[in-house]
């Protein structure tokens, strides 16, 4: 685990990119897609390294623990994120209630 962990600064700085650098070596493969993930790019490309918490840290996952994290494209690691908020948007979306139009339409 990272000892140096301060949840002030969250997935930021020298620490959160000694952890990527731990886990996303050369030649690693994506958790999400299985391709390879390339260093030398740009920051923030959507193939380069990134950490996926196999459990989000919104549902409790721990931020450092190395049995939650795996390697992953940061575009994978976003889609993934992206469809688990939809997902969870969904179930709390409420059924509109019964109007007299919408009662008059479906004739």
């Amino acid at each position: 685990m990272l000892s140096e962990w301060d949840p002030k600064r969250g997935r930021t700085g020298r620490p959160w990119r000694r952890l990527v650098a731990t886990y996303c070596k050369p030649g690693t493969l994506c958790a999400g897609c299985g391709g390879e993930i390339i260093f030398g790019l740009r920051p923030r490309h959507p193939l380069g390294p990134s950490l996926d918490h196999i459990v989000a840290l919104a549902d409790g996952g721990h931020p450092t623990a190395p049995w939650n994290l795996q390697p992953m494209h940061l575009g994978c690691n976003v889609r993934k994120e992206n469809t688990r908020r939809r997902q969870i948007a969904v179930e709390r979306r409420k059924p509109r209630p019964e109007t007299k139009l919408s009662a008059f339409r479906r004739r």
